[in-house]
């Protein structure tokens, strides 16, 4: 199944229609391939231990694979993980962006994306945090647009949903926190030298 929207450029007025319909396949246990700024991204219910895997198998990756989250702001991220000083800071600065925040919890490592997309966040705000990886096969092209996303995992996914080419064509910046200690796992979207610019501090 697939809907588009037919707007030439978004003016974050996202039909509440493409929303309800997300978060239907989602109630459903099935999953959706939603746009975001940076690249097209598989979602499915993100508290869902048996959606998680399915979201790793769809994309051919490794069962231990760790799945960012997405949710609509971090304070909603807060209700799930605890977040240092400085993942607030960074999150006044970029978020909402093209930053992946992980974060140490309980011996166990959670990454926390906050999209700056309207229908992205649409979709959030209707069903709660979904997962927020690639929508590709692992190790295969960036889903910069949904025919890209579609050609790979094909009938795997419930729903499509078709909004152009992603803003940034590119994944987000993934930085790893641990107290006041910045680690990049990813240079994405946002530099290096822009995040220790905007921190005061070489990254």
């Amino acid at each position: 199944m697939e809907v588009r929207c037919d707007k030439k450029e978004c003016d974050g007025d996202c039909p509440d229609k493409i929303a309800y319909l997300a978060s239907e396949v989602l109630f459903n246990s099935e999953l959706i391939v939603y746009p975001t700024e940076t690249l097209y991204g598989l979602g499915g219910d993100a508290l869902d231990v048996i959606m998680l895997e399915k979201v790793l198998k769809v994309k051919q990756a490794h069962p231990d694979k760790k799945i960012s989250i997405a949710y609509t702001s971090l304070e909603q991220a807060s209700e799930y993980v605890d977040i240092p000083e400085l993942g607030w800071k960074l999150g006044e600065l970029f978020l909402p962006g093209p930053l992946t925040i992980v974060v140490k919890d309980d011996d166990d490592t959670h990454g926390i994306r906050v999209p700056d997309h309207p229908l992205a966040q649409s979709i959030i705000e209707e069903f709660g945090p979904i997962t927020s990886t690639s929508a590709n096969i692992h190790g295969n092209p960036d889903p910069v647009d949904m025919e890209t996303a579609k050609t790979q995992l094909g009938s795997d996914v419930k729903l499509y949903i078709d909004c152009g080419e992603c803003r940034y064509k590119e994944g987000t910046t993934v930085l790893k926190i641990v107290e006041e200690d910045i680690e990049v796992l990813r240079e994405g979207a946002i530099s290096k030298k822009s995040i220790g610019d905007k921190l005061g501090r070489k990254i």
